[in-house]
């Protein structure tokens, strides 16, 4: 299996080497999406108000019927009794504005809703639409099969339609970089095929580790493949079995994707610890629409140390990388459940969204703890474990104003029951992710209520917490800079590519971690619940308060 997954890896590699004048030649057609589909259908009705150019409708006036509009801008202030399409055009609604039926915007920016009346749904599009009008008619041209963007994704593929079925070879850039993989790609084929009664999907992807040394080992090389059958659209319940073999870094909910791998490209700063996860799970997910899931899964895995490597960094490249600590390695099996709620893509609502993110894992197998928070010189023997963790991340996000937005989130989690968790599973906080106002894996001594390492701190200084808590607040407002019309309106708002706009922050967040299970006598960072609570205002500086009575509860004890 190895070895095919090897062959697999050369093959994408070989791929990927290709010029790209060759690539373009063999590569056929995208099939247009149903987007643009659909904007097309509404120019091309007979009873569609058809206008290429900028348009406005004055606040007086009612347009009876769909308007389509191509290359714009759009600014609406009085009413359409119909559906809006801006095909490669940003649109502007003024308040009081109505449009009775859908927006759909290709090409462009969005601006205004909230001051607005909308009946439908909201569709946009980022990518400018290809087109060409015969007569009155609106064609749409094909994409090119691939896309070129450099840091999120790179796609080759080749299309046999039918319905909605394709199969195609993918390749995909990394989501991350870091001091373990480097710069790391997966590349493969993926097969999607509908069905009367949902659809079966396939993917089998091999991973390329790009930081030196380069060899064929599974240092440098992994894989990820899937196979799922799902029952239902858009609510049903989906099935599936997965076997992989990946650097996954121990704590993702601080930091995305992006966020952390141009850290570590251009800063030469890692926010992340990693750790190889090698098996297979089987796992069945409960879909409704594309708000919410819920995934139950069970695992059986290997997990392995995964020593910091060399790879290139624009700033301080000649420094020495954080090293990655020493993790937990054994065999485990992980009784997985997740809930995700994630409503902040309805941007028809006038008052934001949620976003909701809960994982209970209970996990069991035979461990060395190479990662335990005490001081150990001999080498550990693998002992039989059991563990129960929770972890809940929930957030808020509210419009309170024409571009001005309150957030606010909490997130808290650890240890639940059984044994002391292994140190993949342990927590922290401090730095950009939580507590910006605190040094990112500063252990600060004996009374370090962010990383909960006093007694012996290993390198890297790795999160040994087993529950944290924390809560963030922030008032986010888009208006800062920017040129203004002598109407008032923003002068620049729809030039295409130059509507971004500088945003002020005002933030306040307070957090702590604390340890269930001490690792040394007098700990004292061992503890049930909480004691201090470092909060974080202004200028980061830290200050301590107690926690209330009512909640803590009467006579609880510290637990050595």
């Amino acid at each position: 299996m190895r070895q095919v997954l090897r062959i697999l890896a050369i093959g994408a590699m070989a791929a990927v080497a290709l010029p790209a004048g060759l690539v373009a030649q063999g590569a056929g057609l995208r099939t247009t999406t149903p987007i643009a589909r659909r904007a097309a259908a509404v120019w091309n009705s007979s009873g569609t108000t058809r206008v290429d150019g900028a348009f406005e409708v004055a606040q007086s006036l009612t347009v009876e019927g769909s308007v389509a509009v191509l290359n714009g801008p759009v600014i609406v202030a009085g009413t359409i009794r119909g559906s809006l399409v801006a095909i490669n055009a940003d649109v502007r609604f003024e308040p009081g504005s109505r449009v009775e039926q859908d927006v759909v915007v290709l090409g462009g920016s969005i601006t205004g809703t909230d001051a607005a009346s909308l009946g439908g749904e909201i569709v946009q599009q980022a990518e400018l639409l290809r087109y060409h009008l015969d007569g009155d008619i609106l064609q749409l041209d094909r994409e090119p099969e691939y896309d070129d963007s450099w840091w999120r994704r790179h796609r080759i593929r080749r299309e046999w339609t039918r319905g909605e079925a394709y199969s195609d070879f993918v390749y995909l850039a990394s989501r991350s970089y870091n001091r373990v993989e480097g710069w790391s790609f997966v590349a493969g084929p993926r097969i999607q095929r509908p069905t009367p009664w949902g659809s079966v999907n396939v993917e089998l992807f091999a991973i390329g580790r790009t930081a030196p040394p380069r060899q064929w080992d599974n240092a440098s090389v992994g894989h990820d493949a899937r196979a799922e059958l799902q029952f239902g659209k858009p609510i049903g319940v989906a099935l599936g079995a997965r076997a992989f073999d990946m650097v996954r870094p121990t704590e993702s909910w601080q930091l995305g994707e992006s966020e952390a791998g141009l850290s570590a490209a251009f800063l030469h700063r890692d926010f992340r610890d990693y750790y190889t996860r090698h098996g297979g799970e089987v796992y069945a997910r409960f879909v409704a629409g594309k708000d919410a899931d819920l995934t139950v899964s069970l695992s059986d895995e290997q997990w392995r140390n995964q020593a910091a490597r060399d790879p290139w960094s624009l700033a301080n490249g000649a420094d020495p990388w954080r090293p990655n600590p020493s993790m937990d390695v054994g065999n485990v099996h992980l009784l997985t459940t997740r809930l995700r709620v994630d409503t902040r893509t309805r941007e028809a609502s006038a008052f934001g969204g949620w976003y909701l993110n809960a994982e209970l894992e209970q996990g069991g197998g035979r461990i060395a703890r190479f990662g335990a928070p005490v001081a150990t010189f001999a080498v550990p023997s693998p002992e039989q474990v059991w563990y129960s963790r929770a972890f809940v991340d929930l957030r808020r996000y509210n419009r309170i104003a024409p571009g001005m937005s309150l957030d606010l989130r909490v997130a808290a989690g650890g240890w639940l029951a059984g044994d002391g968790l292994p140190t993949q599973r342990r927590l922290g906080l401090g730095g950009p992710g939580t507590l910006p106002g605190f040094a990112f894996r500063d252990p600060g001594g004996n009374n370090d209520y962010l990383l909960c390492t006093a007694g012996f701190v290993q390198a890297g200084t790795p999160a040994q917490c087993d529950r944290v808590a924390l809560a963030q607040a922030q008032l986010r407002s888009g208006f800062l800079f920017g040129g203004w019309r002598d109407d008032g309106r923003d002068a620049d708002w729809w030039i295409p590519g130059f509507n971004s706009r500088t945003a002020w922050v005002l933030f306040a967040d307070a957090g702590r971690g604390w340890r269930v299970n001490g690792g040394f006598p007098n700990d004292p960072l061992a503890r049930r619940n909480p004691g201090p609570l470092v909060v974080q205002g202004r200028r980061g500086r830290g200050h301590r308060l107690r926690w209330p009575r009512a909640l803590l509860g009467e006579g609880h004890e510290q637990q050595r």
